[in-house]
């Protein structure tokens, strides 16, 4: 069940369907492609049922008031349809439901997050309206329309067991950085994909054969999977950090890393180089400098013309 704000003057209000005939509507249909998902995989509704209007007759937000009057209809929407998964559209959609069953989610903190709610999956998305575009960019509402993708399919599909070692050279990038300090392993990925595009840079060839694909958070190695480095010989140790999944090498064990290739020095002075640059990076910081890389920008120009980009490779070869 998706739920929005209120019908739009332009759109819902006069063609009676949820996020459709304006430019909410446009963008929506748009984001919801992008990520594979169709809208009769969705029941889409508004927190508020009519069209707030201000004294100019244009859309208003919803009041606390108006929120309150319709959080009857809400309730009896979502018992009725017993969805196993909610996502609200904009921060007024996402403080009607605490009429229904209270939570301390902020629009902000808790964008693309799942959090439990009223015996079910919720999960916040910034409105598609236009003026949501300023605080939260069409690249990073495309990716959050990924990751509900993701949470969708896991819904109808139990998550794949993954099999097979990581390749030899990409586990020992993997090794050389983690050597560096405890990792997140968002950074990881994004940290060895700085390093295959740097050595390129610097020697016109790939440093590794490891297999990049376009996910909804950038740039994501398939022989990374901590499994696969683990029967590759890595011993990791891992933790869990403010939700998010921290790596690092075992400080004991009589066999440790043995599978690892060996590198030359130029590997090696790339690899400190890049984590010289980035290595002290946020997340956050890491994610946009690869959105910048050369290969991820041809990637955002496909999606902007309408290329569902989600899994595709990410080209490593002509740089």
């Amino acid at each position: 069940m998706v739920i929005g704000e209120a019908p739009g003057r332009l759109g819902a209000d006069s063609s009676e369907l949820p996020f459709h005939g304006d430019k909410a509507g446009h963008n929506f249909e748009f984001l919801i492609h992008q990520a594979g998902i169709s809208r009769g995989q969705l029941f889409i509704t508004n927190a508020a049922l009519c069209n707030p209007k201000d004294a100019s007759g244009n859309n208003a937000t919803p009041s606390g008031s108006e929120l309150a009057a319709c959080s009857t209809y809400l309730r009896r929407q979502i018992d009725l349809v017993q969805p196993s998964l909610i996502v609200t559209l904009g921060a007024s959609a996402l403080k009607a439901l605490n009429h229904i069953a209270s939570h301390d989610l902020e629009l902000r903190k808790a964008v693309r997050t799942s959090s439990s709610w009223y015996g079910r999956e919720l999960i916040p998305l910034y409105h598609p309206g236009q003026r949501a575009m300023l605080h939260r960019s069409l690249a990073n509402q495309i990716s959050d329309y990924n990751f509900l993708a993701e949470r969708v399919r896991r819904l109808v599909k139990p998550k794949a067991k993954v099999s097979g070692a990581s390749r030899p050279d990409i586990t020992a990038v993997a090794r050389a950085i983690i050597g560096h300090g405890d990792r997140s392993y968002f950074s990881l990925h994004k940290l060895c994909y700085l390093v295959e595009l740097e050595y390129a840079k610097r020697n016109a060839v790939r440093l590794t054969s490891g297999f990049y694909i376009r996910q909804k958070d950038g740039p994501y190695c398939v022989d990374l999977h901590v499994q696969r480095l683990k029967r590759a010989g890595l011993h990791l140790e891992t933790s869990t950090r403010n939700g998010k999944l921290w790596i690092a090498r075992e400080s004991h064990g009589l066999f440790s890393d043995l599978a690892d290739a060996p590198m030359g020095k130029s590997a090696v002075d790339c690899i400190d180089a890049v984590i010289d640059r980035y290595g002290r990076l946020t997340d956050d910081r890491l994610k946009t400098v690869c959105y910048l890389s050369q290969p991820m920008r041809r990637i955002l120009r496909k999606e902007r013309s309408g290329s569902n980009q989600l899994n595709a490779p990410i080209d490593l070869v002509d740089l």
